[in-house]
C-alpha cells in the first residue's frame, strides 16, 4: 500500500516528471536518498511504470487531432484489431469501450487530408472493422493527471 508521502510524490511527478529528488525531498520533508528509495519501491510495485515528456505535436506540424469510434463485424475481435491499430503510427491511444462503438482511438495527423488517408488506407482496411465514426478535435481545452 502507499501512504500520504507516496501520494504527494506521485502528485508532484504527475505535474513534473523531471522534478529533482532534492526538490521532491524539500516538498516532502525528506532527504533525496529517501525519495529515491520511495521511487524505487513505487517502480517495483508497478505504480510508476516510466516517465514522459509532453510534446506539442501541433508545433511539429500535426494539426489535426481526432477521436475515431470503431465498429466491429464481430464482438470478440478487439484484441486482433487493437494489435493492427498499434502498427499505425498516427494512432496514439486505443481504448476498448462500452456504448455504440467497440474501440475509441485517438489519432494525430498533419491535416484533414492526412486523416482521410489514415482512415481510408489504414484503419478501415483492418479485417473486422465494419465502419468508423470520426470526431475532429477543434481545440484541446486541457489535459491533466488525476490527484492521488
Amino acid at each position: 500500500m502507499i501512504d500520504q508521502t507516496d501520494r504527494k510524490i506521485l502528485n508532484i511527478l504527475s505535474k513534473d516528471a523531471k522534478a529533482s529528488l532534492k526538490w521532491i525531498g524539500n516538498e516532502c520533508n525528506m532527504s533525496p536518498t529517501a525519495v529515491h528509495l520511495r521511487l524505487k519501491k513505487l517502480e517495483e510495485q508497478k505504480i510508476i511504470t516510466g516517465s514522459k515528456s509532453v510534446i506539442d505535436t501541433y508545433q511539429l506540424g500535426y494539426q489535426t487531432q481526432s477521436f475515431i469510434g470503431i465498429y466491429f463485424n464481430k464482438a470478440n475481435i478487439y484484441k486482433t484489431v487493437s494489435k493492427s491499430l498499434l502498427e499505425i503510427e498516427e494512432v496514439v491511444e486505443c481504448n476498448y469501450t462500452t456504448g455504440n462503438f467497440s474501440l475509441l482511438v485517438k489519432v494525430i495527423c498533419r491535416d484533414n487530408k492526412h486523416l482521410t488517408e489514415v482512415l481510408s488506407n489504414k484503419i478501415q482496411t483492418i479485417d473486422g472493422v465494419a465502419r468508423t465514426e470520426t470526431f475532429i478535435c477543434l481545440e484541446q481545452t486541457f489535459t491533466r493527471e488525476i490527484e492521488f
